[in-house]
């Protein structure tokens, strides 16, 4: 930690909790503008679909493909060009007339806006904290679970006094904050040398745990991107009204930022023991999977539906991240977090569109949420398999090649650790 920083540190901690409360909480409320989308331009769930889609995926592709110029410009410039470039997309929506303008804008654009200021945020943190760093990223972290409790109901609340273009004017201006959190994050004046892995490094897939990882990856971003987008429709389609559906992503948001409070502080020092872990991972998947239709009737039926989600999902969230450095270490998941964040790009672009064909198809949306259900459990399965057979023999062989390794990224002259990225990304 440098100590020499003073209490500006907490101010950084401060203001990247913000930059995760605004993405976050704007990104997940898909659910509510699929709902708006779908009655304002009257199309299909596979058509409308595409909107949260494609907001979801370019923000997770951004902290690959532009994190170069991330690098080059520093977290505090990236952070202040991605809350600008976010506020136009959002800005602009005052002036969409057609769906496809809509993924242009509130999905793409802004989406490019929210990737260029969400990795940058977390690594600002690193440059302050050697010591102690666990604490303040879960502090930062936090405003995940905040954003989502928040953001429905403001975007609820504005929605009847100002019109949906009305409401993504406010939420341009709300996106403009980033830049105000930007500029509090001046540069560290010392920075410990740290070794930094490059996020695309071949090394990870030559490591067979490694694919596993991603693979649960692209399972669990596909399954969480569906409930997240379909969750208000499926309410509304079952007889809630709109105030209701969408206090339920709040409600997730309520239950994922207590499940990742509670298991981030007991994995912290200790790997989670085999019994927490299966229970967890393979039973509350088995659970959410199956009882969705059997709950979505009534509304403390749905209500409990989205706190069992957001609790597993929280839960998730912190395994995967223990279970990646019991089995293959911080460093190959930060070699490899560039891999890891294209599959939860890919997860959440496919989700929503393959969903809404198979509504399409089947007018139902239990079947759906079947889907979800199955990839979420998909998912738990895999790491729990590596788990369970731990492979230690598998990652010790790669150890001597890991060591032959880049040491220092050198596309920037500031060494930042980026193993903990990985642990927002599979968030978002």
């Amino acid at each position: 930690m440098c100590d020499d920083e003073g209490w500006w540190k907490w101010v950084v901690v401060v203001a990247a909790f913000f930059v995760q409360f605004i993405i976050c909480g704007i990104t997940y409320s898909i659910g509510i503008f699929h709902v708006i989308f779908r009655e304002i331009y009257d199309t299909d769930h596979f058509d409308t679909s595409w909107a949260g889609s494609i907001l979801l995926y370019s923000t997770a592709l951004t902290s690959v493909l532009l994190r170069s110029v991330m690098a080059r410009l520093g977290c505090r410039l990236s952070i202040m060009i991605g809350g600008l470039i976010a506020c136009a997309g959002l800005g602009l929506g005052m002036f969409v007339t057609e769906l496809y303008q809509v993924y242009l804008t509130f999905g793409l654009l802004t989406g490019i806006g929210f990737g260029l200021a969400c990795t940058p945020s977390i690594m600002a943190v690193e440059h302050y904290f050697q010591n102690g760093r666990f604490q303040a990223l879960s502090v930062v972290v936090g405003g995940i679970g905040a954003g989502l409790i928040t953001f429905p109901f403001i975007i609820r609340a504005l929605i009847d006094q100002f019109a949906f273009k009305g409401v993504l004017l406010i939420l341009a201006g709300v996106s403009l904050n980033l830049c105000v959190c930007g500029m509090l994050m001046r540069p560290a004046s010392k920075r410990k040398e740290v070794r930094l892995r490059p996020l695309l490094s071949c090394l990870p897939l030559r490591n067979p745990l490694f694919h596993g990882i991603c693979i649960a990856n692209l399972f669990w971003s596909f399954g969480s991107t569906v409930i997240y987008l379909y969750l208000p429709s499926y309410a509304l389609e079952k007889g809630a009204n709109f105030d209701s559906a969408s206090f339920l992503i709040s409600c997730v948001g309520m239950a994922s930022f207590t499940g990742r409070m509670i298991f981030a502080f007991m994995g912290h020092n200790s790997t989670l023991d085999d019994l927490t872990s299966s229970l967890c991972s393979i039973g509350f998947g088995i659970v959410v999977t199956g009882i969705c239709p059997l709950l979505f009737s009534q509304s403390t039926g749905r209500i409990g539906y989205t706190l069992l989600f957001g609790f597993y999902s929280g839960y998730w969230t912190t395994f995967l991240s223990q279970v990646s450095r019991e089995l293959i270490g911080p460093e190959y998941i930060a070699m490899g977090n560039g891999y890891l964040s294209f599959m939860v790009a890919i997860g959440t672009l496919t989700g929503g569109p393959a969903a809404g064909l198979l509504i399409q198809e089947e007018n139902e949306f239990k079947y759906t949420f079947y889907l979800a259900g199955a990839c979420l459990l998909w998912s738990s399965v895999i790491m729990m398999i590596f788990k369970t057979k731990k492979c230690g023999e598998i990652t010790r062989s790669f150890e001597n090649e890991e060591q032959k390794a880049p040491l220092f990224d050198s596309s920037n002259g500031v060494n930042v650790p980026l193993e903990d990225v990985s642990i927002v990304m599979a968030a978002i």
